[in-house]
């Protein structure tokens, strides 16, 4: 397990994990060499890592991601083993919001958006198919807008070479069924069909404001839905061009042979000479996103705080028997998923300060949370959070913020320096970001508090 400050190869010091998922974690980290910042994709501890599967998909991930050279595919830097024989892939750090949150937060999108952001990622999955290389995993959580309006399709941790065999248990797909094709359900191996159906579910999901199926909780209706009737159709939806909404049912469709035949096809039908006009909309719902993300550290009580995802990847075990060119066969399905772990919070503080639980926070920020904040460790985190703040790297600032200034009032007290000193400067960011009204709000109780101690003698 890669220690935050450590150096790998004595090159790449990491800073802080900002997520994981499945068998990886991806970590911020620091080139010495370059001084530049960089995302490092390790794979999850084990005592072996270095001969299991996902050693070998993580391996791939790297080499087919290193024949892929686009603006609209995120770039490969480097990779690596660390000291104890794991698996590394250096990556650019992209600085912005998924897609899947931009919808979230904004709904539908505008359609010359939305149609700005499809030729985008058609692009990339030209670049992607001309190297030889099948994503596998198209979905909007997987697809990356920056706040300069740059569209970028990232983690191929799924990806193959089409000539290779894929590195899965034999009889198992692996993927997020919302988002899966019918042939990939039924066990056939992936084709570039199958990714411009998840660019297909991507154009859905902007047009329509919704996630496929988004009102179906259980995995196994999602499937057989798929498998028997396919995705909805939005040509006749009100508001979404006939043009647009023909070519989302085309991308869908059910049988492979009848979607478009490459990406290049598709980018001939999108609007690939984007004007000026859709990407400065597109930046300002972006930087919209990513406020209203600021302002969810301080505003969102615990009783609110979202479930866990619903576009979690699975894997599902197919039937060992019956016949998989059939729905009726899929039947006897077996999923596996990671669960949740719940924890309770105050909403609030005895004052009115911001409470409840971190919201949005990698899973090593909500470990520290659990494990309990010593001063020298809020301390710490506020050093860093502020030197992320002066570097201009506001989205993690807020992120350590909202922790130090919801949880050191529980832990250290409501007037504790490093408490009022976060709360501070989560005032600061949340200012930066756009968000005047909640920053005004945010320092004048701040503010009070300070006043309340030098009052009473203590300040």
């Amino acid at each position: 397990m890669a220690a935050e400050g450590r150096a790998l190869t004595d090159r790449y010091r990491l800073l802080r994990r900002l997520g994981s998922g499945g068998s990886s974690n991806v970590h911020e980290a620091e080139d010495l060499a370059l001084d530049r910042r960089v995302a490092v994709k390790l794979l999850a501890g084990g005592s072996d890592p270095a001969g299991t599967v996902e050693a070998e998909r993580f391996r791939r991930e790297a080499a087919t991601l290193a024949r892929v050279s686009s603006p609209y595919v995120v770039a490969v830097l480097d990779a690596g083993t660390d000291a104890a024989g794991t698996p590394f892939v250096v990556m650019e750090l992209l600085d912005g919001v998924e897609l899947d949150a931009l919808v979230d937060t904004h709904g539908a999108l505008p359609p010359d958006v939305a149609e700005a952001v499809a030729a985008s990622i058609c692009a990339g999955l030209a670049a992607v198919h001309e190297a030889g290389v099948v994503h596998r995993d198209v979905k909007p959580s997987n697809v990356m807008i920056t706040r300069a309006g740059r569209v970028v399709l990232q983690d191929f941790g799924l990806a193959r070479a089409v000539d290779n065999s894929p590195v899965t248990e034999l009889g198992s797909v692996v993927g997020t069924p919302r988002y899966l094709p019918p042939e990939t359900l039924r066990g056939a191996s992936p084709r570039p069909a199958a990714d411009l159906y998840g660019l297909g579910t991507c154009l859905y999901t902007m047009l329509s404001g919704r996630h496929p199926f988004a009102g179906e909780e259980e995995v196994a209706p999602i499937i057989l839905q798929v498998v028997d009737k396919g995705l909805p159709r939005l040509t006749g939806t009100p508001g979404v061009p006939p043009r647009l909404a023909a070519l989302a049912d085309a991308l869908t469709e059910r049988d492979a042979d009848l979607r478009p035949a490459s990406a290049a096809e598709v980018l001939g039908r999108l609007a690939t000479t984007v004007s000026a006009e859709p990407v400065r909309r597109l930046r300002s719902l972006v930087a919209d996103c990513i406020r209203d993300q600021a302002v969810a550290t301080i505003s969102r009580p615990a009783e609110e705080a979202p479930a866990a995802p619903e576009d979690r990847t699975l894997t599902i075990q197919l039937p060992a028997t019956g016949d998989r060119e059939h729905p009726e066969s899929i039947t006897g399905l077996h999923t596996t998923a990671v669960p949740t772990t719940q924890v309770s919070w105050p909403t609030t503080s005895a004052d009115g300060l911001p409470g409840g639980p971190p919201v949005g926070l990698s899973s090593s920020t909500q470990q520290m949370v659990m494990s309990g904040m010593t001063e020298a460790k809020a301390t710490s985190r506020l050093r860093e959070a502020v030197t992320l703040v002066h570097r201009g790297d506001l989205q993690e600032a807020v992120r350590i913020l909202g922790t130090l200034a919801r949880v050191c009032p529980i832990s250290l007290g409501t007037a504790h320096p490093t408490t009022l000193a976060a709360q501070f400067w989560q005032a600061m960011c949340l200012s930066r970001e756009g968000a005047g009204g909640e920053a005004v709000v945010l320092f004048s109780a701040v503010s009070e508090r300070c006043e309340a101690e030098r009052n009473s003698g203590r300040g």
